[in-house]
C-alpha cells in the first residue's frame, strides 16, 4: 500500500508563464534543485519525528537511514521530476543499521499502533514546501539568467 501525494500549484501564474517559454532541459534545471530544496524541509521534519519515536536502546537508528532520492526512471516515465523522501535499506553494521522494520513503525501492525513520522512530515509542511519551491524556482531562474 503506497500513499501518493499529488499537488497542483495555484497562485504561481507568473512562474508558470515563465516555464512555458523554457525548453525541457531548462525546466529540469530549474525544477530539480527547487524540488530538492523543498523536500529538504520534509526530510528534516521526518528525521526529527523519527528520532523522537525510535528506541535509543537498539543499535539501529531510523533517522540515520532517512534520505531524499531523485527517482529518475519514474520521472522520465511520467515526464516530471520525482523526489522521494524515505528510509534507505542498509546492511547491518553500517551507519544507522538495518532498519527493515521502519514500515511497521510508520503503519503499525495488528498488535502495535502506528507511530507515523513520514506522512505527518509531509502533511504538516505543505505550505512551507510550496513556498520554498516557488522561492527556490525563482532563484534558479535568476541564476540561469532567465528574466522576463
Amino acid at each position: 500500500m503506497a500513499d501518493w501525494v499529488s499537488y497542483n500549484l495555484t497562485g504561481a501564474d507568473a512562474l508558470s508563464a515563465r516555464f512555458k517559454g523554457l525548453t525541457e532541459e531548462m525546466r529540469r534545471k530549474v525544477v530539480t534543485p527547487a524540488s530538492k530544496d523543498a523536500m529538504d524541509i520534509v526530510l528534516i521534519d521526518a528525521k526529527d519525528r523519527a528520532s523522537r519515536i525510535d528506541d535509543p536502546e537498539t543499535a539501529n537508528f531510523i533517522p540515520a537511514n532517512l534520505a531524499m532520492v531523485e527517482r529518475k526512471a519514474l520521472g522520465q516515465e511520467l515526464g516530471a521530476v520525482v523526489i522521494s523522501v524515505g528510509v534507505r535499506m542498509r546492511k547491518r553494521g553500517q551507519k544507522g543499521g538495518n532498519t527493515f522494520y521502519w514500515w511497521w513503525v510508520e503503519l503499525g501492525t495488528e498488535k502495535n499502533r502506528a507511530k507515523p513520522f513520514l506522512r505527518p512530515a509531509l502533511a504538516n509542511n505543505r505550505e512551507q514546501l510550496f513556498q520554498e519551491f516557488l522561492s527556490s524556482a525563482k532563484y534558479q531562474l535568476i541564476k540561469l539568467g532567465v528574466n522576463e
